[in-house]
Parts: C-alpha cells; structure tokens; sequence
C-alpha cells in the first residue's frame, strides 16, 4: 500500500488521498512515504527547507486536491 506524509492543517487531503488508495502519516514518518505535503509555509525565509528528507516535498499551496495528488503520483513513479 502506498504511503504520503501529510502536514497538519491539510486535513481534508487527507481523505482525499485515502479514499485513493493511500495511508496517511503524519510529517514525521515521511522518510516512509511516496512524498510530504506540505501548505508551502514549510520553508524559512530564504526557501531552504530545514529538515533533509530521503522524499520528494510536494507543495499544496495554490493546488486543487487533485493537482496534488497527480504531483505525487508522478513523484512516486521516479522513486
């Protein structure tokens, strides 16, 4: 079964991808994961992210449930 590490204050996604086939785990379990999304208020200031993650970092700002979902269907097939 295919996991994704969704951040807190994304919740409704979360459903969204479960009703897809997906297992839902919180941030700190991404290193498990397809990928971590994230609102896009993630990054400090100058764009970095501060933790190093082995996972792609989707960015939900700005998409539909469905943008996000494709991004990570595409990132999990590069994996």
């Amino acid at each position: 079964m295919k996991k994704v590490a969704i951040s807190e204050g994304l919740g409704d996604l979360g459903s969204f991808f479960q009703k897809r086939g997906y297992t839902v785990v919180p941030p700190d379990e991404a290193d498990h994961s397809a990928a971590l999304v994230v609102s896009g208020m993630t990054d400090d200031f100058t764009g970095v992210q501060k933790r190093s993650l082995k996972v792609p970092v989707v960015s939900a700002e700005g998409k539909t449930p469905q943008e996000v979902f494709e991004q990570v269907e595409r990132v999990a097939e590069i994996q």
